[in-house]
């Protein structure tokens, strides 16, 4: 695989709404204030995108998604990781995530399942966690 390219993006990306939409993932606070979201790009494709909340040194990933033609192929690890790249250069030394399709695969990338109660307050505090 050749190199992804992030771009930033708004949460108003058509391309970024229309891929959470088709891949199941929320969609309705993709313009609140402070969320951070990136297009990847392969030889000039669009691939994925994915984004991150950041919260007082702490990050909460979300948007990760790959589009269909390009799974299985390590895109979703590498926009995980840049994403997560994305959110150290913002001074966010731990990331977390809610999820309950993709617990395997952020498993390979070194995340671990915790009880909700051990999350930091500031990441229980954010729509996605409270919803």
């Amino acid at each position: 695989m050749g190199h992804l390219v992030p771009q930033q993006i708004s949460g108003s990306d058509g391309g970024l709404r229309d891929a959470l939409i088709a891949a199941k993932l929320p969609v309705e606070d993709l313009t609140d204030a402070g969320r951070r979201f990136f297009r990847f790009d392969l030889d000039g494709r669009t691939v994925g995108y994915g984004g991150f909340e950041p919260h007082d040194g702490y990050a909460l990933l979300r948007s990760v998604v790959v589009l269909p033609e390009a799974r299985g192929k390590g895109v979703g690890r590498a926009v995980a990781e840049g994403v997560m790249e994305k959110a150290a250069a913002e001074r966010c030394s731990e990331a977390y995530l809610l999820t309950t399709t993709a617990e395997d695969f952020f498993e390979h990338l070194g995340f671990r399942e915790i009880d909700r109660t051990h999350a930091p307050k500031q990441i229980l505090a954010t729509k996605q966690a409270a919803s």
